[in-house]
Parts: C-alpha cells; structure tokens; sequence
C-alpha cells in the first residue's frame, strides 16, 4: 500500500503529465492545417498547421516522454524499489574515511548480505571526493559526493546480489585521484552463496 506523502506526490505527478499532454494535443488542434475547402486566400496555402516533418517530431517527443515516464515509474529501475521519503532502519552502519587520497575502512572487506539495508557514512578529512561501489566488470552500483568535514555524508542502499564489490573515488580531486581504488572492497553474502 502506498504511503499518503508517496500517492499524494504520485498524484500532483501524474495530474501534471496529464496537463503536458493536453497541452500538446491542444496544440496539435490548434495548429492543424485547415480542410482546402476553407482556404479562401492564395496566402493561407504556404502557411498555418504543422508539417509533416513537424508531426513526427511531435510524435517522437511524445513518445520518449510516455516511454521515459513509464520508465522511471516502473520497478526495473532498482532505485524505485527504495522511496526516498521512506523510513528505511538500515541493519548495518559502515563507516568509512577519506584522507588524502586514501580510503579507510573499518575492516576489509566489509562483509554485507544480501536484502539487508546498509547505510554508508563516508567522512572526508580534506578534500571533495567521490565514493563509487563497482561490480567486477567495472559498472557502477551507487556512487556519492563525498563532502570534507564538518558534513558526514549517507547513503544507505541495498545489494541485490551476491559478490565481491570494488571501492573507487569518482571525483576528481587531484593528481592521486586514479590511485584511489580497494579492491575486493565489499563481500555481499547471501543468496547462492549461502
């Protein structure tokens, strides 16, 4: 069941795309090329409605619009599955520093398992860095802006699966900022580990 604060932005959401597209096809209306039969000047011949090549750019944005929406609304995108405003009890806090241009964890690897929320705090004692979790073959699982003190930065997340996850910054922050990779960081457990 929907949370109140989640349906009721849900619903302003939707209203508004409704809106967006109503617009459009009232503009579709409005712009329209008259019937031959009405036109009563040689003028209105070269001007008034939407060309061809109008219309299917009209069709083309309409469509990525819809399809971007139902994208973003739906549950394959595995940041919908964790509502922002949601009240998520992580079971886990992992604390981890940065100082120049070296990741210091509290244990290695950090042992999580899999479904159980975790929240990551990630100080840094100087300088603006990064904080990526990368799966082996190199794409991203979450990644955040790690801001220098007094500011401890969270995220809390959830894995899916089971695995060793590499650390690496993803902002630069000078000439080491390359060098700033733990590997075999994280362990997730669970599922067909177990």
């Amino acid at each position: 069941m929907l949370a109140p604060f989640q349906y009721l932005v849900e619903t302003i959401y939707l209203g508004i795309i409704a809106i967006v597209i109503g617009f459009i096809l009232l503009f579709y209306w409005i712009t329209k090329k008259p019937p031959k039969r009405r036109i009563m000047h040689e003028d209105h011949l070269n001007g008034g409605g939407i060309e061809k090549g109008e219309k299917r750019w009209l069709y083309f944005l309409l469509t990525i619009a819809i399809i971007g929406n139902l994208l973003t609304l739906s549950p394959l995108i595995p940041s919908s599955q964790i509502l922002l405003w949601q009240d998520v009890k992580p079971s886990k806090t992992v604390t981890i520093e940065i100082r120049s241009y070296e990741f210091i964890l509290p244990e290695k690897p950090i042992v999580v398992r899999v479904g159980e929320p975790i929240e990551f705090i990630v100080i840094s004692h100087d300088l603006t860095y990064g904080f990526g979790v990368f799966r082996k073959d190199g794409s991203m699982v979450f990644q955040m802006q790690v801001v220098p003190k007094p500011y401890e930065n969270r995220i809390t997340w959830i894995f899916n699966e089971p695995g060793l996850y590499d650390i690496r910054s993803t902002e630069y922050s000078g000439p080491k900022h390359p060098f700033m990779l733990v590997k075999d960081a994280i362990l997730v457990v669970g599922g067909d580990m177990d």
